[in-house]
């Protein structure tokens, strides 16, 4: 059986219920250079993807789950484009509480959500692609065992300059 506990760490599905925090966390201009989102999400979009968070990842090439500690939500963990064939994702972490940045905790719910991948899903590697200025999220995936293999130059436009991107992955066999 997998368990999706580490300590005060859990991950959960996405509920209804979560709509109020997607909101929040979504539409934080402070994290949309992590994501590269460039405008914010309505009400309406997010109650329909909340519909959909229940499908498998097979079905919709991405799986998305809460962090909480204890029995808090703090972040959000996803795997997006999902790839059956090729046993791959990428992957993404949000700590969205502050007040929990910063604690280890991303850390404890990335190494939960890989274990979960590759012994659910059978995955044989996940990947990130983190802008080069993101020190934290670099230090974060190379703390997990995440290598770097190459790089994108200028690659993304973070207001009048342009930043390039890192490219990182973790296979299975590595761990």
């Amino acid at each position: 059986m997998i368990k999706l506990r580490k300590d005060e760490i859990h991950l959960r599905p996405l509920e209804p219920e979560d709509l109020s925090l997607l909101l929040a966390w979504e539409n934080d201009p402070a994290f949309w250079s992590a994501s590269q989102q460039r405008m914010p999400h309505s009400q309406y979009l997010l109650k329909q993807y909340l519909k959909q968070a229940g499908e498998s990842p097979y079905q919709s090439g991405q799986l998305r789950l809460v962090i909480c500690k204890d029995d808090e939500s703090i972040g959000l963990v996803d795997c997006f484009d999902f790839d059956a064939d090729h046993l791959r994702g990428g992957i993404g972490i949000l700590i969205g509480k502050q007040s929990e940045s910063g604690k280890g905790y991303a850390q404890k719910a990335l190494k939960l959500f890989i274990d979960y991948l590759f012994q659910s899903f059978n995955l044989r590697q996940v990947y990130a692609g983190i802008a080069l200025n993101n020190e934290a999220s670099i230090a974060l995936f190379e703390k997990v065992g995440f290598k770097k293999y190459g790089e994108r130059k200028q690659w993304y436009r973070q207001g009048d300059s342009f930043v390039d991107e890192c490219l990182f992955q973790l296979l299975k066999e590595d761990l």
